[in-house]
């Protein structure tokens, strides 16, 4: 008879784990909408480097919980691009790293790829490395409305912006 009942409860108890799961993972999208929407209604301009923190821990803690979710990769896209603008290079790498190395297929790959060959060159001055990631680029998505950007930084690298100008001086007096 106890044997019966444990059969007939192994089906809610099943039940009962898979909406807790499904509970805390809309909780915690909930959580990481409403932060999004008070760091993007802040009308100073400024972005409120507590709340940015705040925000990349529960992008990273959704995106570990829940990696086949498809709010994954996307959810390290925006935490790589926001850890970027905040210039936390070496932790928007990591989010970026992950991104490209857990969903290569992602919508999102080929700014994934610009944005890390943007970080080497402008915020980390790695030249090599940031060569590395335009040219992977380039190579990945050659029509991508990006590779011409692509082209010229490869072009400039390691050039100060007075050599710049004089490029384009020099191009203009060539037309």
């Amino acid at each position: 008879m106890l044997k019966k009942l444990f059969i007939a409860l192994i089906p809610f108890i099943i039940f009962t784990s898979c909406n807790t799961k499904k509970s805390e993972k809309a909780e915690a999208n909930m959580k990481i909408q409403k932060l999004e929407s008070e760091i993007i209604a802040d009308t100073t301009g400024f972005i409120n480097k507590k709340g940015a923190k705040q925000l990349l821990e529960l992008y990273d803690d959704y995106a570990k919980k829940y990696e086949m979710d498809s709010l994954a990769p996307r959810y390290l896209f925006k935490a790589g691009e926001l850890a970027m603008n905040l210039n936390f290079s070496t932790k928007a790498l990591d989010f970026l790293n992950r991104l490209e190395n857990k969903y290569p297929k992602s919508a999102k790959m080929p700014y994934c790829i610009f944005f890390q060959a943007f970080i080497y060159e402008n915020q980390l001055k790695n030249l090599g490395q940031a060569k590395i990631y335009y040219q992977k680029f380039i190579d990945n998505y050659p029509t991508h409305e990006l590779v011409d950007d692509a082209k010229i930084s490869i072009s400039n690298l390691g050039k100060s912006l007075d050599d710049i100008i004089k490029g384009f001086d020099e191009q203009k007096k060539d037309e």
